[in-house]
């Protein structure tokens, strides 16, 4: 990390570019927003009295519609949408606090939808069966991957944490078994990484929060765990070098290196390029700072923000374009309340559009959208042991599109890598063996969308070992 002072006035500052940024509202005016999630160009959101929103990014006209409200207080929300031949599945799983005074002990919702089409109207239900809410109280995260199969939306992993526990569905919220039990582990945050395409219990999911020493004298530590097979075992990849009450309050795995994590805790933001083994801080602790949410730029992503408040309930939100080396404060309106969670634009305009942008759930404002200034982001070097590869074609593309399959690669040593392209009934597409350079180089490959099916496809890059996948969409 970076640093030109030992003040944090003068080590994040608000720079020119960053002042010629556009901040715009998005909808939900004066609403609190405790959750938002995106799956397949949709934006949904959790509110604490107004129930659930769904928004569609890729229609610049539509607006927020209510799905309905499930329960008064929402938590924390997944949505999933499989496309599959002749067939169409969405879900949402909202969480939730159980009302057992009235007698009301469900912490879980899904919002069901036929699967004969993805137009009829859905309806909320009950769906917390496993789940012991006197124990559990409520739902603080949910998570999970969806898998596309021929033969339905059964293939989605789902979790829930809250006090105590990590529970796992199978079948989209109809039951749920714990996957993780200890009495004094508070579990705030979850992130999932799909790491194989056709195993629903073979995904990466990290789980954050806070655990209580045995010694029960009022200090806790951050909690991180992960689990590398949906849950079957964990690890405790907890941070031991940090000062005790921290709290780990978000997780932004990156999208295309599996080993570089991060984590925000209360006062400070951690990164790890060894997949946890090691933490690295990337942010002056500041007790002045209570950070709220992390997010990493699945289109660049060197590019991170975090966000959290500086007393008085006034949001802040910082910036780094090289994977945390360096930071700069984003100016944000004055009216602007908490930002509790924020959602990278999925990139779906044909071209992409220029410059990114990221929304952003509030506490009392509803959402806005931050575009940022077109300016290049620096990567960070690779270490000797690294491995970086990220796609610079279309993604969703076009079947009418001619353009190539164009990469960056990052690679310490110079090594073959190999690229394959499968389908979703897992049939090897494409294979293609690309000399590599020591340090950074661009390749392309010589295949078109205008050769494929409209669908989804996987890109597997494999290099001495180390594995990457990338889902690619192609649109008719």
């Amino acid at each position: 990390m970076r640093l030109s002072s030992s003040l944090l006035a003068c080590c994040l500052i608000v720079t020119q570019a960053a002042l010629a940024q556009q901040f715009e509202q998005f909808g939900l005016e004066g609403k609190s927003v405790t959750a938002m999630h995106e799956f397949f160009g949709t934006l949904y959101a959790a509110t604490q009295d107004s129930g659930v929103y769904r928004r569609y990014l890729a229609d610049p006209d539509s607006g927020w519609k209510p799905l309905g409200v499930p329960a008064r207080t929402l938590t924390s929300i997944f949505a999933f949408h499989t496309v599959c031949p002749l067939i169409c599945w969405k879900g949402i799983l909202a969480g939730t606090a159980a009302d057992l005074t009235a007698g009301d002990s469900t912490l879980i919702y899904f919002y069901q939808q036929r699967p004969d089409t993805c137009q009829k109207p859905g309806a909320w239900l009950a769906a917390s069966k496993g789940i012991d809410a006197v124990s559990v109280r409520h739902i603080q995260a949910l998570a999970g991957v969806a898998v596309c199969q021929p033969i339905g939306p059964e293939f989605v992993t789902a979790f829930a944490a809250g006090q105590g526990a990590v529970f796992r569905s199978l079948d989209r919220g109809q039951s749920w078994q714990p996957v993780w039990q200890r009495r004094f582990d508070f579990f705030r945050v979850l992130a999932a990484s799909q790491r194989s395409w056709f195993d629903p219990l073979g995904q990466e999911i990290w789980a954050g929060g806070h655990s209580l020493p045995d010694t029960l004298d009022n200090a806790w530590r951050p909690l991180i765990m992960l689990s590398r097979n949906s849950g079957e075992q964990w690890e405790d990849l907890s941070p031991a070098h940090l000062n005790w009450n921290e709290k780990c309050v978000a997780l932004a795995p990156d999208p295309a290196d599996t080993n570089l994590i991060y984590a925000a805790l209360t006062h400070t933001i951690l990164r790890s390029w060894d997949r946890g083994r090691s933490w690295q801080a990337v942010f002056p602790t500041s007790p002045a700072i209570t950070f709220t949410a992390l997010a990493v730029d699945p289109q660049t992503p060197q590019h991170l923000l975090a966000s959290g408040s500086a007393g008085n309930n006034a949001a802040v939100l910082y910036e780094s374009r090289n994977r945390g080396d360096e930071w700069q404060m984003l100016p944000l309106r004055p009216l602007l309340m908490v930002i509790g969670s924020m959602i990278f634009d999925p990139f779906l305009a044909d071209p992409p559009a220029l410059p990114r942008s990221v929304y952003l759930a509030t506490f009392g404002s509803g959402v806005w959208r931050y575009t940022f200034a077109a300016t290049s982001v620096h990567d960070t070097p690779a270490k000797p042991e690294d491995f970086h590869l990220e796609v610079t074609f279309p993604n969703p593309a076009r079947q009418t599109a001619g353009a190539a399959l164009t990469f960056r690669v990052l690679a310490p040593v110079p090594e073959p890598l190999t690229i394959r392209l499968y389908n979703t009934l897992g049939q090897q597409l494409g294979i293609w063996r690309v000399p590599v350079h020591s340090g950074g180089q661009s390749f392309t490959l010589p295949f078109s969308p205008a050769s494929l099916t409209a669908g989804v496809y996987f890109v597997h890059a494999e290099w001495r070992g180390r594995v990457i996948v990338k889902k690619w969409t192609v649109l008719p």
